[in-house]
């Protein structure tokens, strides 16, 4: 065959190869298959010359290919010239108006089952939701395991996009599945009757339309079979599945709040006897997962729903408060405290009166409980609204003793979670003395020991002795320089012997670490270069960090000038006034002096310009004037003395008022909340409902004088130190003294 004849390539040989390890891909731009004329002759192939040698690994199709040998990977690509369709994607103003509005729209097909779905925030394209609906009303096990399955993420997930309204069956479809649990402890299952024209004497029937009233003699009548052991058989165990998964998507969708009301209407009858069933199982924990779930239904649709005192629904969230499981109680008073909350007849709720004895003593045991802060909040929301009746009230006197026992501890709990707090009002501020305006000098004992040390130690020390920090004073910089310059530069070393301004500069913060050189802008345009945080001491300090004392002895020089000697201890500064300038012999032991009367008055003190014997003239009497010139120097300093403080004189005292508070917690915009808001809710309502007749065994006084007045002083304090209630207990107040005089 001729070189000029092109060959097949097979499939496999126009596939691309994969690249070997550690090597780039370099893709094989050639066709699989050569292009044909439409004559049918092939496409001219390039004559290759016998005496041209070619390199196999040049070349990108053969097995032999390298890639650093590849001439032509540092070729320039030109980009490809494209240009902008337009399309309804990309300009949609531009085909708005090419819209054929002659067509006449699709009219909505009422009857379809799922025409609400388009009034939703539902993707239409998701039809998992639709799935899970057919796969439940289906009754076949998988497709049914597969709903409850999605069904329980999307109610927790998307529980605000997921509605009853919009699956039509949805609701009574879950309770029916959850109804199954009374066929795992009876074996017996129950029907569901609509029409109640034709009432039904069966025990498993129930009033879906309106209710059943004799529910709870129907579920005592059924027998329960289910043993206590733990052994369990698939089928069983696959079926309590199905139940928890069918009721925990009921919970998790009646949380929405458009969910609860929807059910709470359109299927009350159902409702009420699914809740029923639930809160009568059998007590077995491996049921417990499903009565919590019905308390979760209970406490959100009972809002929307009426009772009366021969409710079933009601009468067993009232035996959940006898539980011995805390979770059941918590939910239950959670539930009756929302019965009918959200209906505008004040009548829709009347069952709160007919609670019987024992069921207002337990509510009055769980007020007790300070350490179970939710059992507590939940009894105090019932007490709420179980004395907002006045005949609740007197009911509630022939149970409990109200003077001795009940409202003493609603005022306790009025300081219930309380915490201290402090509120000061400043009456004065702080003065202190304003700071030095000169450095301090270096004695000549200070400065014999900063010229033992070299650079940048020996200027770290003389600023430690010099200065302090003070967040509040700031010094300049070339005053500071200055001073520096002024005590250590020597004209007879080269530079001085001190360092650069900018170095000395920068160990001004090394060694204080609150020090921060700043630049400030001035009035006019001018600069100022400071040092924040610093200020100069009044005199030197030692290394040690006590006070240089000074010498004020004045000579008799016109005009006078002082002595000025420093010394490091009181004691130094005592040897030298009375040896050096009084002239007075020492004893043997240090720090003491002959004190014998002098032959002629010579003494007198020139201690600071003091006039005591200015007019007398000198004394002779040594020990006079040695004591006269002892009240002007410092006491003796003790050996294991601490340093002084640095800080600055105060010149006027900061007085401030304190009030001490015991507020209970607030929320974000700052009303009260709480236990302690809630017993003085229940503390308001019981000052308007005490009936005003008069309490013979409390002495022949009004109710209201038996239960408050000796309550009164406490109501008061806490009215004084509880911020946070000050509203509510003073509306306590008001009504406990509206009648009665106290």
């Amino acid at each position: 065959m001729s070189a000029s004849t092109p060959q097949r390539t097979s499939l496999r040989q126009g596939l691309r190869q994969a690249p070997k390890i550690n090597q780039p891909f370099i893709p094989d731009t050639t066709p699989a298959r050569q292009k044909h004329h439409s004559q049918g002759f092939t496409s001219p192939q390039p004559q290759m010359t016998p005496h041209v040698n070619l390199n196999p690994a040049a070349n990108p199709n053969s097995a032999q290919f390298a890639v650093d040998s590849w001439e032509g990977k540092n070729q320039t690509q030109l980009p490809m010239s494209t240009r902008e369709v337009l399309t309804p994607g990309n300009r949609p103003a531009l085909f708005a108006s090419l819209t054929d509005r002659t067509k006449v729209a699709r009219q909505p097909d009422f009857y379809d089952p799922y025409f609400a779905l388009r009034f939703l925030e539902v993707p239409r394209t998701d039809h998992i939701y639709k799935r899970a609906h057919y796969g439940l009303q289906s009754d076949i096990p998988d497709e049914v395991d597969f709903a409850l399955y999605h069904l329980v993420q999307i109610s927790n997930q998307r529980c605000d996009k997921f509605k009853f309204e919009g699956f039509p069956l949805l609701a009574e479809t879950l309770m029916q599945k959850a109804l199954d649990v009374t066929y795992l402890c009876t074996g017996v299952r129950w029907e569901l009757e609509y029409d109640p024209r034709f009432p039904s004497e069966r025990v498993n029937v129930l009033n879906s339309l309106h209710g059943t009233r004799d529910i709870l003699d129907k579920i005592r009548k059924i027998p329960v079979n289910l043993p206590n052991d733990t052994l369990e058989t698939t089928e069983f165990t696959h079926m309590l599945r199905n139940i928890e998964e069918a009721t925990l998507v009921l919970r998790n969708m009646v949380l929405l709040r458009e969910n609860a009301f929807y059910v709470s209407r359109y299927a009350s009858g159902l409702l009420r006897d699914f809740l029923v069933i639930l809160l009568n199982l059998p007590n077995q924990s491996r049921l417990n997962e499903i009565k919590n779930d019905a308390l979760d239904i209970a406490e959100e649709v009972t809002k929307f729903m009426r009772t009366d005192p021969q409710d079933p629904l009601w009468i067993s969230l009232v035996e959940c408060l006898h539980s011995p499981d805390r979770a059941h109680i918590m939910r239950g008073l959670w539930a009756l405290t929302h019965f009918s909350t959200e209906l505008e007849d004040a009548d829709s709720n009347r069952a709160m009166e007919s609670l019987p004895k024992p069921t207002l003593q337990q509510l009055y045991y769980h007020t007790l409980l300070d350490l179970d802060k939710g059992i507590l909040s939940g009894a105090l929301d019932f007490w709420y609204q179980y004395t907002l009746s006045h005949d609740n009230i007197e009911t509630l006197m022939e149970v409990i003793n109200f003077p001795s026992v009940f409202v003493p501890r609603m005022i306790a709990l009025l300081t219930y979670e309380a915490r201290p707090t402090k509120k000061e009002t400043v009456l004065q501020d702080e003065k202190v003395a304003p700071p030095p305006s000169e450095i301090p000098r270096v004695p000549p004992e200070l400065l014999e020991k900063l010229m033992e040390s070299s650079e940048p130690e020996r200027s770290s020390q003389w600023l430690r002795c010099c200065f302090v920090e003070d967040a509040e004073c700031e010094i300049t910089q070339i005053a500071l320089w200055q001073a520096y310059q002024s005590r250590f530069a020597d004209s007879r070393v080269p530079g001085g012997g001190v360092l650069p301004a900018a170095e000395f500069i920068k160990n001004v913060s090394n060694t204080f670490t609150n020090a921060q050189a700043q630049v400030i802008n001035g009035p006019g345009g001018t600069t100022k270069f400071i040092i924040k945080g610093i200020r100069p001491l009044e005199t030197a300090y030692t290394v040690e960090g006590f006070p240089y004392v000074y010498c004020k002895w004045a000579d008799n020089s016109k005009p006078s000038k002082m002595c000025q000697r420093a010394f490091s201890s009181p004691t130094d500064l005592r040897s030298h006034v009375f040896g050096d300038h009084m002239n007075l012999e020492a004893e043997e032991k240090p720090g003491q002096f002959k004190l014998e009367t002098a032959e002629n008055p010579i003494h007198t003190c020139q201690w600071d310009k003091c006039n005591r014997f200015r007019a007398s003239g000198p004394s002779a009497n040594t020990a006079m004037v040695a004591g006269h010139v002892s009240s002007h120097l410092p006491e003796d300093r003790p050996a294991d003395a601490p340093p002084p403080s640095t800080k600055r004189l105060v010149l006027q005292e900061r007085i401030v008022r304190k009030w001490y508070y015991m507020d209970t917690p607030i929320n974000e915009k700052g009303e009260p909340i709480g236990v302690a808001y809630k017993a003085a809710l229940v503390l308001r309502n019981i000052a308007k409902g005490l009936p005003n007749r008069v309490a013979t065994r409390y002495g022949g006084v009004s109710w209201k004088k038996a239960c408050f007045v000796s309550q009164r002083p406490k109501i008061v304090e806490v009215w004084d130190r509880n911020r946070a209630l000050r509203k509510e207990l003073t509306e306590l107040i008001m009504v406990m003294e509206k009648e009665d005089d106290y």
